[in-house]
């Protein structure tokens, strides 16, 4: 009788829409967050599952090139950083101002001119194509190691198989990074570069997970642009073409290659990406914000750069 009266007070109250919503649309979106929370879970025991089966599978000169790595733990603690992306705003600011910064770069950064002034603290590759012994990734590699004297890099750790590496960028300043977990759910929760680490959505996610193992902080983010989905064209940046790899037998120029929903999947699993990195930031008590100019990413807070410069930088 009690339900009786209380489904006709809700009735008379709010009518037979407002008696739905109580009765059946309330309950049921209960459920969906109950089921999605499950399988939020149920993903990230996935996550670790293969993190642990990777680190099984490490043979013991794998297991020793991740232990080099700890000599980045909190290596600039408290130290401001940028991480620099390849976004086509980099053509319009002037990163002179970063001489002597600590500074993260990626991809086809050894195109900007600025890499004749001064030479980018640490350089990460992420990409398999990069490291897949074809004429054109041999050809990048080989055109890095030209203009990149003085970098620290950081590569999957698959490339150390790579025959160029091994051959033109191997060394003391080689560095690998080991990475498990399936790509598409874009979540990050450990960035314990002597570990194997869960799986950036983008080398852009790489280099943060980087200065975050090396406690940076604040951590100011340039050229991160992220603006593909309102550019169905070749894919953009602060260089004409592909940094290179135009050649790549695999290698698509042109979003409009792909449908739309195959642009819009991956930037989702890239804000989740980033939402994680931050929360992990968070956690350890760094800071993160946006000093690109212009773009989408609205996970981070903003910040002009010339306000973090103290100077204008367009040119």
């Amino acid at each position: 009788m009690a339900v009786i009266r209380a489904t006709r007070r809700v009735y008379r109250r709010d009518g037979l829409e407002g008696l739905f919503r109580r009765a059946v649309a309330r309950p049921l979106e209960r459920t969906v967050q109950f089921l999605d929370h499950r399988a939020d879970l149920i993903g990230r025991l996935r996550d670790r599952l293969a993190a642990w089966s990777t680190s099984i599978d490490l043979v013991q000169r794998q297991r020793a090139l991740l232990a080099r790595n700890a000599r980045f733990a909190d290596c600039h603690k408290g130290r401001r950083a940028f991480v620099i992306g390849n976004g086509p705003s980099l053509a319009t600011q002037d990163l002179s101002p970063l001489t002597g910064e600590i500074t993260f770069v990626m991809s086809g950064f050894w195109k900007h001119p600025e890499i004749e002034r001064w030479q980018p603290t640490y350089y990460c590759l992420f990409d398999p194509l990069f490291f897949d012994g074809s004429a054109a990734a041999d050809a990048f590699l080989v055109e890095i190691r030209k203009r990149v004297t003085q970098s620290t890099f950081f590569f999957p750790l698959g490339a150390e198989q790579s025959g160029t590496v091994a051959r033109i960028l191997s060394g003391e300043r080689t560095f690998y990074v080991a990475t498990a977990g399936p790509w598409c759910r874009g979540w990050i929760g450990k960035t314990d570069l002597t570990k194997v680490t869960d799986t950036p959505q983008s080398v852009s996610q790489l280099a943060l997970m980087a200065a975050i193992y090396m406690g940076c902080s604040p951590i100011y983010l340039l050229g991160l642009d992220h603006d593909e989905l309102a550019h169905r064209g070749a894919l953009r940046h602060f260089y004409r073409g592909l940094g290179g790899m135009e050649a790549h037998p695999h290698l698509r120029v042109s979003l409009s290659d792909y449908s739309y929903r195959d642009v819009i999947e991956p930037t989702l699993r890239l804000w989740r990406g980033y939402e994680s990195l931050n929360a992990v930031a968070r956690s350890r008590g760094i800071r993160i914000v946006n000093a690109t100019a212009g773009g989408f990413l609205d996970v981070f807070e903003r910040q002009p750069f010339e306000d973090v410069i103290g100077r204008p930088v367009t040119v």
